[in-house]
């Protein structure tokens, strides 16, 4: 391509913008999936998994459930006060068919597609119903005076909305992927409906409880805006302004409570709603509803471009991604309200949930969009490799509600959950993900993800075929053919990923410092390298005129390399994490006789990639040399722990796994019997977990809440046990501390009673000569006994009358 002409730059890391530089929105257009063929050996089989198994395993546990039988429910005016499921369910089964409707507009399968156009007449006759164009099977079978939140509707206050917004994203999505108006125009009538009772005053001042409702409503305004001639064949009336005008309204209507009723007017900064959107500095509240939401500011400022929203969303991004999110591109840290903390408090064991992940995969695309800056691509591409990867299992059929970075031996994967929420979203963006791998701008066509792949673009009145091919993310050699049906002028943007460039996140929260940071990346144009490419925020801009059999080649340099953390980040210091390319690495010693607590990675043990076909489905591990420390005289040992792909954790059975690996001896656990042990118990509470008994953490107090624990609650009164199981071996002391949260009104005290039993055969006996059974709080409880060979010891208590209990810790020598 000897007319081609190559603007000219040094290559190298990502640019620092200048303010005026970042608030300048440079609109993309993607590349609709229907024009994205997916041709990929990474992703090709795992898509057809999901077709073939998890999406007719959600549609069969949410029909068991009740999620369809709600509608009819509501059809036939029958089941009032019952309903299949929580507040959120129709949401849910919304969002699986917007995941869907990409899938099928990937290809087409017209037994997915019958089955869809099913639950579509289900839940038209549903809206029939109601005059106005309202649905909401849980308002409308358990508390039909509570429409929109409105008079105290408690729970459902928090997701008629999200439950409306999911479906208007539904109907657009069906439509785009089928050319069926069925479920569009019952989102509409809904749409028409919450235009008509909610906004500035008279009507009504309601926002959102869960965001999603604010992107949906603007997709609605573009199909239609988009194509005028479709809303002529609707038996409702459309006027596409009115859509987008909700959608600001319930952003603008945050930290607004002027006319809202019920007892509690705001959702505060959990919802969103502590301060309106200018005064809001920083990501809070429920991560999952918080992502939302931004995805929403930036799909508004993208069609008109308020000077407001496109500051809100950069700042909040900013600091989401700067201070706030965990290496896998995981969000949220606390449990019990599955939102943000505060900056730079991001424990291991932190919640992060899969549908945050997925929720600011959705936020990081949007941004890509506004601005054509491949640091949010590069974000999007850590969310697809990792934090939303890990959701699903290779099988298909069980999946992870959430994924800290760190946890102990039990950990598995469920097959259906009381809230699940995440595989719907799951399937919504990998739906989506062959729509992320191209994007269409004024001037030329954006590569944002390495995927084998077949994309037909229109550039300047033309089309252009063009034809990637890639072992990613396992190889960094990419090659892109590019087919335009005449020679055509324009630019091709390839994005350089900073993961190559020596700092693997945007804003420095996290980095790599063995990583030069020039000569990672080589591009080549029909063979001949590109000496100079011109960078042009975060993509190598090639521009010129192309012709048919032009071809660019990109090599990424893939080392494994040692990441950390911004020393702010407590958790993470003296410790390391594995990256290769985009993957984030694990160490999880599933059946090797130690923890991943006793692992140490030596700070100058080379990294040595290797691809394992027979491993995980065909995965490339680091040989990192791990060593393990042992008890009695603690020493390290060399192991044959090799570390895998995060996104793969737990498809070996439940297991022990950390991110963030000790470089630091002290840091490390000594691995003991106990430790090594198989806990189990005849009752652990939901919110405790039967594997704190052997954390290897002496308890403060009795009374430490701070920490795990196994807590028999809410028994009260009964005979309970915890055993351990393990290879045979000679045991004669244990010592046991209980927890007893009474002094701080909790529920649990000390035992009555108790007595250690070890396994004898397949039968149960107690010790023998045991020195007493001590049951005070806040010491460890020793007993000594004659020495006895065995494979499993058990701790058997009596509860007082009254009272629950349980143990922070049990040792065993």
């Amino acid at each position: 391509m000897k007319r081609m002409t190559v603007a000219c730059a040094t290559l190298l890391n990502l640019a620092v913008l200048t303010a005026a530089e970042e608030t300048m929105p440079q609109h993309l257009m993607p590349v609709p999936v229907q024009q994205v063929r997916v041709e990929d050996e990474f992703w090709m089989p795992k898509r057809q998994v999901w077709r073939e198994v998890t999406i007719p395993d959600c549609f069969d546990k949410f029909e068991k459930d009740g999620a369809i039988a709600n509608f009819d429910k509501v059809r036939d005016g029958t089941g009032a006060g019952t309903h299949g499921g929580p507040p959120w369910y129709d949401g849910l089964m919304y969002e699986m068919i917007r995941g869907c409707a990409d899938f099928l507009a990937a290809g087409r399968d017209a037994a997915l597609e019958r089955r869809i156009d099913t639950y579509v007449e289900h839940i038209a006759a549903a809206q029939a119903r109601s005059a106005d164009g309202y649905i909401n099977t849980w308002t409308q079978l358990k508390e039909p005076d509570h429409r929109w939140g409105m008079n105290d509707g408690n729970d459902n206050r928090q997701h008629d909305v999200y439950n409306a917004g999911a479906l208007i994203e539904a109907g657009v999505h069906y439509y785009r992927a089928t050319g069926k108006p069925r479920l569009l125009q019952v989102a509409t009538r809904l749409a028409n409906h919450m235009c008509d009772v909610i906004g500035p005053p008279p009507r009504a001042n309601v926002i959102p409880g869960h965001s999603l409702v604010e992107e949906a409503l603007v997709k609605l305004h573009l199909l239609y805006r988009h194509d005028p001639d479709l809303k002529k064949t609707f038996d409702v009336p459309v006027d596409e302004r009115r859509y987008l005008q909700l959608a600001e309204f319930f952003i603008d209507a945050r930290g607004n409570y002027q006319g809202r009723t019920g007892k509690d007017k705001t959702f505060g900064a959990y919802g969103q709603d502590h301060a309106s959107l200018a005064d809001q500095a920083t990501i809070e509240g429920h991560a999952v509803r918080a992502t939302l939401f931004c995805t929403g500011i930036a799909a508004c400022a993208a069609v008109n471009g308020p000077a407001e929203y496109l500051a809100a969303a950069q700042r909040l991004w900013r600091n989401m991604v700067t201070r706030r999110m965990y290496l896998t591109g995981g969000l949220g840290v606390l449990s019990g309200t599955e939102a943000f903390s505060k900056d730079y408090h991001l424990p291991n064991d932190g919640y992060s949930e899969t549908c945050a992940a997925i929720a600011g995969g959705f936020f990081h695309h949007n941004m890509n969009l506004l601005h054509a800056d491949a640091r949010y691509a590069d974000e999007l591409e850590r969310v697809l490799y990792n934090g939303a990867l890990c959701g699903v299992s290779l099988a298909g059929n069980t999946y992870s509600y959430v994924n800290p970075l760190q946890f102990e031996r039990g950990h598995g994967r469920w097959a259906w959950h009381e809230c699940p929420c995440c595989p719907p979203m799951f399937v919504k963006i990998m739906g989506a993900m062959p729509a992320y791998v191209f994007a269409r701008g004024d001037d030329g066509i954006y590569v944002n993800l390495f995927v084998g792949s077949k994309a037909t673009v229109q550039v300047n009145g033309g089309n252009v075929i063009l034809t990637q091919t890639t072992r990613y993310p396992w190889d960094g050699a990419v090659r892109i053919a590019v087919d335009p049906e005449r020679p055509a002028k324009f630019g091709m943007y390839v994005r350089i990923p900073s993961w190559c460039q020596g700092q693997p996140s945007a804003g420095g929260l996290y980095s790599v410092a063995s990583r030069a940071n020039t000569g990672a990346a080589v591009l080549k144009i029909n063979g001949a390298a590109v000496a100079r490419p011109a960078m042009v925020r975060g993509y190598a801009r090639l521009f010129g005129t192309w012709q048919r059999g032009d071809v660019v080649e990109l090599e990424l340099a893939m080392p494994a390399v040692r990441v950390r953390c911004r020393p702010e980040v407590k958790a993470d210091q003296d410790r390391v994490a594995l990256m290769r390319g985009p993957i984030v690495y694990c160490a999880e010693p599933t059946g090797a006789g130690f923890r991943a607590r006793n692992v140490f990675l030596p700070p100058d043990a080379p990294l040595a990639p290797k691809h394992r076909a027979d491993l995980l489905g065909g995965v490339t591990v680091i040989d990192a040399g791990f060593q393990a420390k042992f008890g009695g005289a603690p020493q390290l040992r060399a192991t044959e722990l090799v570390a895998t792909p995060y996104y793969a954790y737990a498809n070996r059975g439940p297991s022990d796994m950390r991110v963030w690996v000790p470089e630091k001896v002290d840091l490390v656990q000594a691995a003991t019997l106990a430790s090594n042990a198989t806990p189990s118990a005849s009752h652990c509470w939901k919110l405790d977990s039967v594997n704190a008994v052997n954390g290897g953490e002496a308890p403060v107090s009795s009374n430490d809440i701070s920490r795990p624990r196994l807590s028999w609650w809410d028994h009260k009164g009964t005979t309970e046990w915890v055993q351990y199981d393990f290879p045979a071996a000679k045991v004669s002391k244990v010592g046991v501390f209980w927890f007893a949260d009474r002094a701080a009104n909790g529920g649990c005290d000390v035992p009555q009673n108790w007595r250690l039993m070890c396994k004898d055969g397949d039968a149960w006996k107690a010790v023998t000569n045991p020195s007493g059974y001590g049951v005070e709080p806040d010491k460890f409880n020793e007993v000594t006994f004659t020495p006895v060979t065995t494979t499993g010891l058990r701790v058997e208590v009596q509860l007082k009358p009254g009272w629950s209990g349980g143990i922070c810790e049990w040792r065993v020598e």
